[in-house]
């Protein structure tokens, strides 16, 4: 195991998951605004893009991302199997929204883990995907 790309792994989860969290500890007001803000110039390109799917996507997406770091670390620590990462994904999308359940105008809603998944899931496969091409040479 090369602990520097382990620990650089390591240390990427850790800041993704602060901004996972940071965004479900949010007020709904204040999530609302910011993704209205987001909204706006992006409706400019996409304009069948609506608040709620803007929302959806930002859920896959965090969690793809945080497919992609989790599958470094366990590849990097040794001995990687997908139901590693995957397992540590679904963890955190349920405690990611049982923690809504306890903000100010939030909750935590049961498909939004099953789109957090499938987010997680994705970027695991990618992250595989590369991490074995690399490996190949």
């Amino acid at each position: 195991m090369n602990r520097k790309k382990y620990h650089f792994w390591l240390w990427m989860l850790l800041l993704w998951l602060i901004v996972i969290f940071g965004h479900s500890a949010m007020p709904a007001s204040v999530s609302r605004e910011e993704s209205l803000g987001i909204l706006a110039p992006l409706q400019k390109i996409f304009p069948w893009l609506t608040h709620t799917l803007l929302r959806k996507l930002g859920h896959f997406s965090e969690f793809a991302v945080l497919g992609v770091f989790l599958t470094g670390a366990f590849w990097r620590r040794g001995k990687f199997r997908f139901p590693q990462p995957l397992c540590s994904a679904f963890v955190i999308a349920f405690l990611d929204e049982t923690l809504q359940l306890f903000v100010p105008g939030r909750s935590g809603e049961i498909r939004d883990v099953w789109i957090d998944l499938s987010g997680a899931l994705c970027g695991i496969v990618l992250a595989w995907i590369c991490f074995r091409l690399r490996k190949g040479k």
